[in-house]
């Protein structure tokens, strides 16, 4: 298998890695709309907008990888055949820069969770501990 090969598959798994988010957005889209509808409690009420606001976010997340990757695959096949040391060349440094990005990724997630937990811990406004679930 050469090297292109492996990066075509890559972008495909992005692709289906991004419709599996849209999947997830939609559902979450139809619960916070549900809860909407028919939420009785305090907190069921609050939800949707933590709901809503998480599926928006996960959307462009999906849309993103799904675009972007479509995108992709011509343009690699033809970066390939035109030079493929070029080609390999400039994919290793693409991916050495995505790599970096882990360690931040991680950081801010890490955040998000402790933010989260802090909105749920500290506080008794409704809207704002469903934030915290949303988180």
């Amino acid at each position: 298998m050469e090297f292109i090969d492996h990066t075509i598959n890559w972008c495909r798994g992005e692709i289906l890695e991004g419709k599996i988010i849209l999947t997830f957005a939609a559902i979450i889209f139809i619960v916070g709309v549900s809860y909407a509808i028919w939420g009785s409690s305090p907190y069921a009420k609050a939800a949707p907008w933590a709901l809503i606001a998480l599926s928006i976010f996960a959307l462009i997340t999906g849309i993103y990888l799904v675009s972007t990757n479509q995108k992709r695959i011509p343009a690699y096949t033809t970066m390939y055949e035109e030079n493929p040391e070029k080609f390999i060349l400039a994919e290793n440094e693409r991916t050495a820069a995505f790599i970096k990005w882990y360690p931040i990724t991680q950081k801010i997630v890490f955040g998000l969770m402790i933010t989260g937990m802090l909105c749920m811990i500290m506080s008794h406004k409704t809207v704002i501990r469903t934030i915290g679930i949303g988180l």
